[in-house]
């Protein structure tokens, strides 16, 4: 009996141990799937369209316009590093800025490219801030008030932009009619205002998350988390502004509502970098500009948002960890 039960235990511990790796591999199998499907319709929305067409529309970008995009990108991440600073603060953590700023830059340009922020991203942010004595519990709490700043942004500007647009609104392919674009803008609003009201009421008090207390923000730092949010998309979202050449001011609110719902299902999908599914959403909702000239746009800005942030990040990651190591040998030599 005592063998059998010993059996079923160890039988139980090894089926345990699995769950993790087997939805580790049905997670990368869906995220495979989700990118093929995406390609597909990539290609499908591209059908027709000419390489030399894509290559022609490139060139017609010109590099005043790439320094543009590349300064606008740098002050998107820029505002991005407030995310961690109003979260610091909320948690009650002093933290140097620089520190911060390496910590929210490359988090985000890691989760950017790679999807599964809670992984990428979270390693990131926790090999950065330990040193400087927070726990796995308070880097936690970063994120998901990291998370809640983004989402608040997103739905600030969902609501002005459903709200302001005039008639029937295209979105993602979805054609809404005005009641119903201006239904979900004003919902949008609600959702906000009613989360103010609330942190108004629950003024230093604490939320309990899956049996953590989290700490909330002020009535005043939930206003700065929005508007950082509302600041980093509208530069994010400019940035792939001004490499349409051909693209008046009058495009850009459409543009802005399309961004909008091509990195929300970025996020998602999971798919890394939202690769395929971005380009694909911001191709059905500006059917209005020329497939070639929006796709070259979307390849340079992939460069420019997307890539050469990376290529920054891992480098300066890289320089990080190689001080850290250099830093605890040294502490080592220091105690023998």
């Amino acid at each position: 009996m005592i063998k059998q039960r010993l059996g079923s235990a160890c039988l139980g511990l090894r089926r345990a141990r699995s769950l993790p790796s087997v939805r580790t591999g049905v997670a990368a199998v869906a995220m495979i799937a989700i990118v093929g499907i995406a390609v597909s319709a990539l290609s499908h929305l591209l059908d027709g369209v000419d390489w030399i067409d894509i290559r022609v529309a490139l060139s017609r970008i010109g590099w005043p316009r790439l320094f543009a995009a590349a300064s606008v990108t740098a002050l998107s991440y820029g505002v991005l590093t407030g995310y961690d600073v109003i979260a610091l603060r909320i948690v009650g953590k002093h933290v140097d800025y620089r520190r911060a700023a390496l910590a929210s830059f490359t988090s985000y340009v890691f989760s950017h490219n790679f999807g599964f922020a809670l992984l990428t991203g979270g390693t990131a942010r926790l090999r950065i801030y330990q040193p400087a004595g927070l726990t796995i519990g308070e880097v936690a709490h970063i994120m998901v008030l990291t998370g809640v700043t983004f989402w608040s942004g997103v739905l600030l500007l969902l609501g002005f932009g459903l709200i302001a647009q005039p008639g029937t609104v295209t979105v993602a392919g979805m054609a809404l009619s005005y009641p119903v674009h201006a239904a979900i803008g004003a919902s949008s609003f609600a959702i906000l205002a009613a989360v103010l009201v609330g942190l108004n009421r629950r003024a230093g008090r604490r939320l309990v998350l899956f049996g953590r207390s989290i700490p909330l923000p002020s009535v005043s730092q939930a206003l700065v988390q929005i508007m950082l949010a509302s600041i980093d998309i509208v530069l994010a979202a400019s940035a792939l502004f001004v490499l349409l050449p051909s693209a008046g001011a009058a495009i850009f609110p459409v543009l802005l509502l399309g961004y909008l719902v091509a990195i929300v299902t970025g996020l998602i999908t999971h798919a890394p970098g939202g690769v395929g599914v971005f380009e694909a959403v911001m191709l059905v909702s500006l059917p209005e500009v020329d497939r070639a000239s929006l796709f070259a746009a979307l390849l340079a800005y992939r460069v420019i948002y997307y890539l050469i942030p990376l290529a920054i990040g891992m480098l300066l990651f890289g320089v990080h960890e190689l001080r850290g190591t250099t830093d605890l040998r040294a502490a080592r030599v220091r105690s023998a």
